[in-house]
């Protein structure tokens, strides 16, 4: 299908392109940082944040070019559906919302990216809409709720400080150890590490290409 192959080439064309970008930001130790304040009130700023340096592009090339090859294999594999266009498209927001936790270093910006993820991730794993499909959704989506509460909680003692910017923590000998222990586990959850790893068989109750790309 025609427009499957423009989106293979577009991943690719980019991920190469991104990839000497990330180069050039290693070699001259560069970085480019983006922010955009939604409220500013009593001295609590809700900005968002986009980071670019070499570690960020770098990984988003890789995240490209393997999107890429996922979407050409997706090509012959999904031939057959009918819902073919649809099941691209929840790969491409699935890769978006990826693209919001590489890049932000804001703990709301991340939980945007996460819920994203946990979303188009639960409508996937129940793109084959048979009772194993749901009981594996289920599951997916529950597990990743767990990190969610992670996430909360680490906003929460965040707004003490009243930012939510991960990067502004850096310059303040402050005690982060609570902050870190729970971004940490929403971490661990996101990852399917034990004990929070039974979600991750379940998901491959999705289609293969959703599989790989997991």
């Amino acid at each position: 299908m025609y427009f499957i192959k423009f989106y293979f080439l577009w991943f690719l064309v980019n991920s190469l392109l991104i990839y000497f970008i990330s180069l050039y930001f290693l070699l001259f130790d560069s970085s480019v940082v983006l922010e955009y304040v939604f409220v500013n009130f009593n001295s609590t700023l809700l900005s968002f944040y986009l980071i670019f340096d070499w570690v960020s592009l770098m990984f988003i090339s890789f995240v490209f070019f393997i999107s890429s090859l996922i979407l050409l294999y997706s090509d012959e594999y999904m031939k057959d559906e009918k819902n073919i266009k649809r099941f691209i498209y929840l790969m491409i927001l699935f890769i978006v919302s990826m693209m919001f936790m590489v890049l932000s270093p804001s703990l709301i910006s991340i939980l945007l990216g996460w819920d994203g993820l946990g979303l188009v991730s639960y409508l996937l794993v129940i793109y084959y809409q048979n009772i194993k499909s749901y009981n594996a959704g289920m599951l997916t989506i529950l597990s990743n709720r767990l990190g969610d509460a992670a996430l909360l909680v680490g906003i929460g003692l965040m707004m003490e400080y009243g930012s939510w910017n991960l990067l502004s923590f850096l310059s303040f000998s402050l005690n982060f150890k609570m902050i870190s222990f729970f971004i940490i586990l929403a971490a661990i959850t996101k990852s399917a590490q034990i004990p929070f790893s039974s979600w991750l068989p379940a998901a491959m109750a999705a289609p293969t290409p959703v599989s790989s790309l997991v």
